[in-house]
């Protein structure tokens, strides 16, 4: 038979042991649940570029005279920004020598209302962190011209270039591996 003064502080030991597990188990699923935080803001995001870039094909659609406006326009503002910063600096730069109440009145050329069109989605993008940019899908410049409309968020740049490493994709049109962007076909 043992003594009992032999198993003095054996349940400390048991206790510290289960205090331990516990602590790894809870801090397994706190980092599961930042994953999961992580990935519905990614998901809430998206879909904001998604909605930002489904209103803009469709005003595409309703002002078929000025598609090419629309990305001249989108390009001017991409020009040089490397950052949502810079962007949204030249899209209130084009804000103030825009007038956006000359359209509610008048009436208004297809190249002005384009000009609106991609204005008030700049805009938004820029309410809710997110660059806008278009360009001609990669292989359809002799098919049938076909747009692609680029929303990133993040330090991702919104541009398909094989030598940024910002670039939301390769000029083929593939993502670049840990970008966070969307592109969209528009015609």
């Amino acid at each position: 038979m043992m003594k009992l003064s032999n198993q003095r502080g054996v349940g400390l030991i048991e206790v510290i042991v289960a205090l331990l597990l516990l602590a790894i188990a809870v801090l397994g699923f706190s980092a599961l649940q930042m994953n999961a935080l992580n990935a519905t803001d990614e998901s809430l995001v998206r879909s904001r570029a998604m909605s930002m870039s489904k209103q803009l094909s469709e005003n595409m659609r309703l002002n078929t005279l000025a598609t090419d406006d629309f990305m001249t326009k989108l390009n001017t503002l991409n020009q040089g920004a490397e950052n949502i910063t810079q962007y949204c600096a030249k899209v209130a730069q084009a804000s103030s020598n825009f007038d956006k109440d000359s359209c509610k009145s008048d009436a208004c050329s297809p190249e002005e209302i384009a000009a609106l069109n991609t204005w008030q989605a700049a805009n938004l993008g820029c309410e809710q962190d997110i660059m806008l940019n278009m360009t001609t899908c990669p292989d359809m410049a002799d098919i049938n011209a076909r747009q692609c409309i680029i929303t990133s968020w993040g330090k991702t740049i919104p541009i398909l270039n094989d030598d940024e490493d910002n670039a939301c994709g390769d000029s083929d049109g593939s993502y670049k591996l840990g970008s966070h962007c969307l592109i969209m076909e528009a015609y």
